[in-house]
């Protein structure tokens, strides 16, 4: 064989065995989002004892949506990014203000690429907490966007130059996560990148949770907000659902301090308990109760919270819901201790019922 037939034969070999690596990386784009809205009513809205009625957005679940994808790259290892955004339902307007530190662009709540394979899976970029993702499955309410253990997440928690929200997405973080048999768990660092010492001023977190006959729990945060670590909240948590057939028992507690120049501000105890209940193949009842109690503050520091809600499933995209809230707000107590986000007035008591629909695309 001439040497000038067997150039191009390899040459040829070569592209070949090219093109069939690029044929077999198999990528996938998708767009995706969910639609919340409903309408409701809360009879003690303000401190002055005024009702309001609205066209509430985020009654079960955020209205977002958001752009994930991914590409298998051979052997086992995969490449994936997701970027997503929330929005009003109402008005269709960005659901985070400017000026607040909460003003993130198009991509307020996930800008994150990663990769995955038989080690695990790293993330890199703005994701949910690992710390919230461990305890999704133990609140008695799923951490739903509104009336759950959300709120008193998010409110006993604080931000680092706006670049994390409320503890529960995180900015400029790296996580690692890897399930080992039934142990799924998850560490996180998000940078401060601020001035100074940045290696005070930065999140961590770490979550944990096995999934067997039952589903346990627990989690830790901690976020210093400023270089001299004199501000910042630890939390940690446990958490535990056992299921029975159609029935499903939560329990949940976590344990959030804040601390500032002057040291230990606040302390607050959150107590959950709540129950799942399938009665037919469309309906989901559940029946929550949560109390918070800030052992910090003189006089009562104690709220407590009862909700009772349907979720009635149209279809697997669409789900039409009620649901009832009664909030006791102590005097004293911080916003930390409620599931209405704090917006029933202190040493009020308030009712809530709305009325709405979800649909996922």
């Amino acid at each position: 064989m001439s040497k000038n037939f067997m150039q191009p034969t390899l040459i040829a070999g070569a592209v070949l065995a090219l093109t069939a690596g690029m044929a077999q990386a198999q990528s996938s784009v998708t767009i995706y989002g969910i639609v919340d809205a409903g309408i409701q009513y809360t009879d003690k809205a303000n401190a002055a004892g005024g009702s309001l009625t609205e066209l509430n957005n985020g009654g079960r679940l955020p209205s977002i949506w958001g752009f994930k994808g991914s590409e298998d790259l051979g052997g086992g290892l995969k490449a994936s990014f997701n970027l997503e955004g929330d929005f009003d339902s109402g008005t269709g307007a960005g659901n985070r203000g400017a000026g607040t530190g909460l003003d993130k662009g198009p991509f307020q709540r996930q800008a994150n690429v990663g990769l995955s394979g038989a080690f695990g899976s790293i993330l890199l970029g703005r994701q949910y907490s690992v710390a919230l993702l461990a305890d999704l499955a133990v609140d008695p309410r799923g951490y739903k966007e509104s009336l759950s253990s959300l709120s008193t997440y998010a409110l006993t928690q604080v931000e680092i130059n706006g670049s994390n929200t409320l503890g529960i997405f995180t900015s400029n973080a790296v996580s690692y996560s890897n399930a080992f048999g039934p142990v799924k768990v998850g560490l996180m660092y998000g940078f401060g990148e601020q001035t100074g010492d940045i290696e005070k001023a930065r999140t961590m977190a770490i979550g944990a949770t096995y999934t067997g006959a039952v589903i346990v729990s627990g989690s830790y945060q901690e976020i210093n907000a400023s270089a001299n670590k004199n501000y910042g909240t630890e939390r940690f948590s446990l958490g535990v659902a056992v299921p029975m057939g159609d029935l499903t028992f939560k329990g949940y507690y976590a344990n959030s301090k804040l601390n500032d120049a002057t040291g230990e501000a606040s302390q607050i105890d959150n107590y959950a308990v709540g129950v799942d209940y399938k009665w037919n193949a469309q309906n989901t009842v559940t029946a929550a109760y949560y109390q918070g109690d800030d052992k910090n503050v003189t006089g009562d520091g104690k709220s407590t919270n009862f909700i009772l809600s349907n979720d009635y499933a149209l279809s697997k995209r669409t789900t039409v819901y009620a649901q009832y809230a009664y909030i006791d707000r102590g005097i004293a107590a911080p916003g930390g201790t409620t599931v209405n986000f704090g917006a029933t007035p202190a040493g009020e008591k308030s009712s809530i019922l709305g009325v709405g629909i979800t649909h996922t695309f």
